[in-house]
């Protein structure tokens, strides 16, 4: 119970659901990287290691909420990164402290693809898109979340963000753009899916090594 306790204490969490912001009411969507609550691990920037939370990834606000004995809290700044266990899915790794973009702060948590001499990370988000209704009801606006999801290379302490048009990519790995081209057009790759983002920092990281 002490160590829960310090838990609780650690992680300067809210209770969720008593406080709902206004807009919650009125944006149709799933907010969340998965609906149900996973199995994971929880780092601390003090080092320290927790697993008995279940957790789940709030995407529109960028922020981790974590599940204890059926009550869930929003984890604060301590929180360095975590790990998602999804069942029959591979493992699902975040973490912040990445350099600012002009998408993200440092806070800003990401989906570590690939860790390398040139990493992949993958910003994943919600949009808040606005229809007009074919009947006004007091100047309201259809709200409703849109999954959307961005590339960056961290090579050298730089982030770079990696366009999602198959023909435009190439250009961002400078002299080595001829040969990611050439395995992209090999390979057939849509660039449609984290897999194939995999695929060509891999290639690009073999070039590198490459004397």
């Amino acid at each position: 119970m002490k160590h829960i306790a310090w838990c609780l204490l650690l992680l300067c969490q809210c209770a969720l659901g008593q406080n709902k912001e206004d807009d919650q009411h009125t944006v149709t969507g799933n907010p969340y990287l998965l609906k149900e609550w996973c199995d994971g691990v929880v780092r601390f920037s003090s080092g320290r290691t927790v697993t008995q939370f279940k957790l789940k990834f709030d995407c529109l606000k960028n922020m981790l909420l974590l599940q204890f004995n059926g009550s869930a809290f929003a984890a604060e700044s301590k929180v360095q990164e975590f790990v998602m266990y999804p069942k029959n899915k591979d493992s699902i790794l975040f973490r912040r402290g990445f350099p600012s973009t002009d998408k993200t702060t440092d806070q800003t948590f990401f989906n570590v693809l690939l860790q390398d001499k040139a990493s992949l990370l993958r910003l994943v988000t919600r949009n808040i898109i606005e229809e007009k209704q074919l009947v006004a009801v007091s100047g309201r606006m259809n709200r409703r979340l849109e999954e959307a999801e961005y590339y960056y290379l961290l090579q050298n302490g730089q982030m770079q963000l990696l366009p999602a048009n198959r023909n435009e990519l190439p250009s961002t790995f400078a002299d080595k753009k001829e040969p990611v081209a050439q395995f992209i057009s090999s390979q057939q790759l849509k660039m449609q899916s984290p897999e194939d983002f995999i695929l060509v920092v891999k290639k690009y990281n073999e070039l590198l090594a490459t004397p």
